[in-house]
């Protein structure tokens, strides 16, 4: 049988916790190709791990921003808004009777409703409360979080533009003049008439 010396054991701990720093780091480059990728694949694989263990506040607290922060630079794509959403609510419902940090952190978001918030950790910790279907869960929470969406770059500084509503314009109806019938000599015919001839 293998033995793993107290060492080795550090470094394992040591590395396992450098790699969920990077991961969850990595959320928040703009890209988002790989915002996508390490949201769906690595993050929870790798938070699931160390969810038993003894996880500081302040370690929960961090890896809870780092995805409302990967939603506000990445939320306009809505590819990216689903799994970032899908993973915060695994974080948030799997973490939140153990950490009551997290409801200070969601307290935080611009715009949430206390009275919203209160409901679903109701539902989340109460065990004799009403439960609610998967979906409808997951729009209640993409409800509360939205305040952390971000616009998309080309939206961040675009001016609105205000058109006031503008008087018509009256349009005077051109008058009807038959040019043939006209008994002026206008245009070639008046160059070319024998009457005026001023030889």
């Amino acid at each position: 049988m293998l033995q793993i010396g107290s060492m080795s054991v550090f470094l394992i701990q040591n590395i396992y916790m450098n790699m969920l720093t990077l991961t969850f780091t990595s959320l928040s480059w703009k890209d988002t190709t790989n915002c996508h990728r390490t949201a769906s694949m690595v993050c929870w694989t790798l938070l699931r791990q160390v969810i038993g263990g003894n996880l500081l506040p302040e370690a929960v607290t961090w890896f809870y921003t780092s995805v409302l922060r990967a939603l506000q630079v990445h939320g306009q794509h809505e590819v990216c808004n689903s799994t970032l959403s899908q993973l915060a609510m695994l974080i948030y419902e799997n973490l939140r009777a153990r950490y009551p940090e997290l409801r200070a952190v969601m307290t935080q978001i611009p715009n949430i409703s206390v009275e919203a918030l209160d409901q679903y950790d109701h539902r989340l910790l109460d065990p004799n409360a009403q439960k609610v279907g998967d979906k409808k869960r997951k729009d209640h929470f993409r409800k509360l979080i939205e305040g952390t969406v971000g616009k998309a770059l080309c939206q961040q500084f675009r001016k609105e533009v205000h058109i006031r509503n503008l008087p018509s314009l009256y349009k005077s109806p051109k008058p009807d003049k038959d040019l043939v019938q006209n008994s002026e000599a206008t245009g070639l015919e008046a160059l070319f008439a024998p009457e005026k001839n001023t030889l």
